[in-house]
């Protein structure tokens, strides 16, 4: 029968890609932990990773089988340091997902702390634009901002934040500072590609739909800020992530109170079925401990 070595050397190799790197992290030699891995693949009667000389690929099976077990496994360490039988270290991999623009004006200038209090703690960013589906891509946490529909994830909400409407002062000054609607439909816009149709309240609070009228759109948010600091466009932005150029001039505001749908907290979330893990509190503490100035 396996055991818990042997459970604990199949996630050395899912999370260090090779058999070879998990060798180094548990000090023991390539061979012992092949021999690990063929008898754990052995007593399930199937097979949980596909390798060969440069690269291991999990399975299908293997796929469901890592996700279990290694939540199983770090609850069980954190048991273990419940009841003082294992040290206080933090340790494993954390795979979290995030916008670029949590993650360069939030994350990055912190990151090194954050290493120095974990060291033994990997992180695994996917940071992207783009919808994540937690599950689907394996991603332990997700950091997500605006309205949530209800995925069933678990979720926490980090902080309050509202977007709202910007232009660099060289963009107004070329064309001008909008006074209503009408004449904001007719300004160019920079967006990200599912941005493009605008729900703004008129001077009714009706909602007034219009199409961005866009000479380029851009899937990156942070790439999306530096387009309008560029003066290509008006751009909706979560307020604290612009803050320093809003108060440095760098942006200025356009026509304040008119999104509709300006609601965009912060959340951090994992999946409904995880266990509550110090890798995951840790870091979701790290995440609160960034945001305190804009509360």
């Amino acid at each position: 029968m396996y055991n818990l070595s042997d459970l604990e050397t199949f996630i050395a190799v899912v999370e260090n890609k090779g058999v070879l790197a998990a060798a180094r992290e548990q000090r023991l030699s390539p061979a012992t932990v092949s021999h690990r891995l063929s008898k754990l693949e052995r007593e399930l009667a199937t097979v949980l990773v596909f390798r060969d000389s440069r690269r291991v690929r999990l399975s299908p099976a293997g796929e469901i089988f890592y996700t279990r077990v290694g939540a199983i496994i770090e609850a069980l360490r954190d048991a273990e340091h419940s009841i003082g039988a294992r040290s206080s270290s933090v340790s494993g991999l954390l795979r979290v997902t995030m916008p670029p623009w949590v993650f360069s004006k939030y994350v990055m200038p912190k990151l090194n702390e954050f290493e120095q209090a974990y060291p033994e703690l990997k992180l695994d960013f996917l940071i992207t634009d783009h919808f994540v589906n937690v599950v689907d891509d394996a991603q332990d946490v997700a950091i997500r901002v605006g309205k949530l529909n209800d995925s069933g994830l678990l979720s926490r909400k980090i902080v309050n934040n509202s977007r709202i409407l910007c232009a660099a002062p060289s963009y107004i000054e070329k064309y001008g500072m909008p006074e209503n609607l009408t004449q904001l439909s007719e300004h160019y816009w920079v967006c990200l590609p599912w941005q493009r149709q605008l729900k703004l309240f008129d001077e009714h609070k009706k909602i007034y739909t219009f199409n961005a009228k866009t000479r380029f759109t851009i899937s990156n948010s942070d790439n999306m800020t530096q387009a309008a600091i560029a003066g290509h466009g008006i751009a909706i932005k979560s307020k604290i992530a612009i803050n320093e150029d809003l108060k440095n001039g760098i942006l200025v505001e356009v026509m304040p109170g008119v999104m509709a749908q300006d609601d965009a907290p912060v959340w951090f979330l994992r999946p409904q079925n995880s266990l509550t893990t110090r890798k995951t509190d840790v870091f979701y503490d790290f995440m609160k401990s960034l945001f305190l100035s804009c509360e």
